[in-house]
């Protein structure tokens, strides 16, 4: 291992797998330096059945996302109301450092709009996958024919245009590869892969972005979801095989079972393959508590870096270990995303564990025998037992104050 790998997998505030680098190096992949953060949270997001963003959301996030510097951000449909229309004209108009898109349909209306609410680009939606013509009614001609008609009208307001072939993970190979040849004739500024049903495997992703880069010039874009939990896999597979663009969403909300998390996306560009998004790590758990309190989805405790106990632990053994030697314990620290550690008592605590726990509530004396500690761990025991859940800090005291005089 060459020193620059050995740096590159370990220091202060990270310890991931030595094996990566290596792995990388040997596969001989041209991996991109960096990496351009598309965000769909307030359009792809907002689809997740329940959750509604208003203006005021949408602005909030808007600004949160450009200050922690996501590339560019994917605000929704004008055509869809009125409100809708003045929020993203509103957005628009604060300057934001991040770039602002819109989805359109191969519609001239849904590209009129969005030039007049003073979008930078446009997300152009096609009709690619086999299964979605089908629901439409599409032949491939008519989808290749608009597609290159409204990529031409776009162009002619002066937007940035993705071309962005829906259900391409399902379409006809034959029919990709001419699609993917007759848009990189146009002005089109880039091409979106889209496994917009999640059904694609890491090494099905890889094998598509190659057959892509083989007839296109434009830069590669990927947008996937997690209906079979391998939306940020296939994600990477998309990257080291040619995207320059990765779409991701705060919390990993979405249509369905979601869309690649932003945090999970960013973390494991960074610390896993060494590819800079520019994104500020710190901000992430704040991102992400603005779009759980905006949304009302809840993140599960467990959601890796943002979750509330992302970085927490219980078992005895588990915390004594972190308390003896912190780094490595983890692959990151907390403080790298804006997060904590934790540690919980219940059925799984060791005397270390309540040590700890007395330590923080400062509740801890040095005149505490062990037996008491002893008692003190069991009772929380039984009662994190009895009760099938960890003890909160409310009890936990109660048990402290019935057990050390």
């Amino acid at each position: 291992m060459s020193e620059t790998e050995s740096n590159a997998y370990k220091s202060e505030k990270f310890w991931v797998s030595p094996f990566n680098f290596p792995a990388l190096r040997e596969s001989k992949l041209n991996l991109p330096r960096s990496v351009q953060i598309h965000d769909v949270t307030l359009r792809d997001g907002e689809q997740t059945p329940g959750i509604v963003f208003n203006k005021q959301d949408k602005l909030a996030i808007s600004r949160a996302l450009s200050e922690a510097g996501v590339h560019r951000i994917e605000v929704g449909m004008p055509v869809i109301s009125a409100e809708e229309k003045s929020a993203i004209k509103s957005i628009t108009s604060e300057g934001l450092k991040a770039k602002i898109f819109t989805l359109a349909r191969l519609i001239k209306g849904d590209i009129d709009e969005s030039a007049q609410v003073g979008v930078d680009g446009i997300v152009l939606e096609t009709p690619l996958g086999v299964p979605k013509r089908m629901q439409l009614g599409w032949s491939f001609e008519k989808a290749l024919d608009l597609t290159l008609e409204m990529i031409d009208h776009a162009k002619s307001y002066g937007l940035f245009v993705s071309s962005f072939g829906v259900d391409t993970t399902r379409a006809d190979m034959v029919e990709f590869l001419k699609f993917a040849e007759e848009v990189s004739k146009t002005k089109a500024d880039s091409m979106t892969v889209v496994d917009t049903f999640g059904c694609i495997s890491y090494e099905g992703m890889s094998y598509l972005m190659e057959k892509a880069k083989q007839v296109t010039k434009k830069p590669l874009e990927v947008h996937t979801h997690n209906d079979f939990g391998l939306a940020v896999a296939a994600s990477f597979a998309a990257v080291t095989h040619g995207a320059s663009t990765v779409h991701v969403a705060v919390n990993g909300i979405g249509e369905r079972t979601g869309n690649a998390s932003l945090d999970e996306i960013h973390m494991g560009l960074k610390y896993l393959y060494g590819i800079d998004t520019g994104i500020d790590s710190s901000k992430l758990v704040e991102i992400s508590k603005l779009v759980e309190a905006s949304s009302s989805f809840r993140v599960p405790t467990n959601k890796p870096f943002v979750g509330s106990r992302a970085f927490g632990r219980e078992s005895g053994i588990s915390v004594a270990g972190w308390a003896k030697y912190n780094l490595g314990s983890e692959p990151v620290l907390p403080e790298l995303v804006g997060n904590k550690h934790e540690v919980v008592v219940g059925k799984k605590s060791g005397k270390g564990s309540i040590q700890y726990k007395l330590k923080e509530l400062k509740l801890w004396k040095d005149s505490i025998t062990e037996e008491q500690l002893e008692s003190v761990m069991n009772k929380v025991k039984n009662k994190s037992q009895s009760e099938k859940k960890s003890v909160s800090d409310n009890d936990f005291i109660e048990i402290v104050k019935e057990t050390i005089n």
